[in-house]
């Protein structure tokens, strides 16, 4: 299991971390802002393959993950694996993660579940792409479930289930490109891009776009209005130290240029 846990302290922040499957490393870190890296400690997703991430926000801590690199579920003659990511962020907390693309290739099997509880005034923003298929594929099995709550109560629940080359209306139709952008703990805008926004009943929200082509997604603006709009609201709420702020500061600046 990959596990990564973050406690704001002087100076700079604690960080636990734990490498599996999946080997988290340190960017950069502040009083109670870090940045951290996924990558991949060898080829995945395989047949019988089992992914577990568990990562805890302190009280008042920010911690930006990134993906190196997408995943490819490989022909595994329909063998399941799975990839289960338990995210728990605390009072005045927040997280952001640029997920990069699952490839769901012809012949895999994938069980992927995100679980997000969030305290307090917490908040969370995150990216989930996945692909149906490589070139020249229709892609094989993906079941995607969603649980976000917040106090205990249910912000966001949802299930889907898609299959290359088996077209079921009201899921994602012939495409095989669904791309999402999630914010929880807070709204996010919807200015008119090409996709879809769905405001939850608490404060949180969905952007979705389905298509066939991932460079056609609309959603990377989306993506950053929403995640630098999360971290200057966090920040003028924490009012962190110097360093924490201008790594932070700076990070949200960089990619958004």
């Amino acid at each position: 299991m990959t596990a990564i846990s973050i406690e704001a302290d002087a100076g700079r922040a604690r960080l636990d971390l734990q490498a599996g499957v999946i080997v988290p490393r340190v960017i950069e870190r502040g009083a109670n802002y870090a940045r951290v890296a996924l990558v991949a400690g060898g080829a995945l997703l395989l047949g019988g393959d089992h992914v577990r991430i568990q990562i805890t926000v302190g009280e008042g801590c920010l911690l930006d993950i990134e993906d190196i690199g997408g995943t490819v579920a490989y022909n595994a003659d329909d063998t399941l694996s799975s990839w289960s990511v338990d995210i728990q962020v605390a009072s005045a907390g927040a997280l952001v993660w640029h997920g990069l693309p699952l490839i769901v290739s012809d012949g895999a099997d994938v069980l992927r579940s995100l679980r997000i509880s969030l305290a307090g005034d917490a908040s969370a923003c995150i990216r989930e792409t996945v692909v149906l298929g490589r070139a020249g594929e229709t892609g094989g099995r993906v079941r995607q479930r969603t649980d976000i709550e917040s106090d205990g109560v249910p912000v966001f629940v949802e299930e889907v289930t898609a299959q290359g080359g088996i077209d079921v209306p009201g899921v994602i139709g012939p495409n095989r490109v669904l791309d999402s952008v999630m914010i929880a703990g807070a709204r996010g805008s919807d200015d008119g891009h090409d996709s879809r926004v769905l405001q939850f009943e608490r404060p949180g929200s969905q952007a979705r776009y389905l298509g066939m082509m991932t460079h056609s997604s609309p959603l990377e603006k989306v993506w950053k209005r929403w995640r630098d709009g999360l971290m200057s609201n966090w920040n003028d709420r924490i009012r962190m130290p110097a360093t924490g702020r201008a790594a932070a500061t700076a990070t949200a600046q960089g990619r958004s240029s």
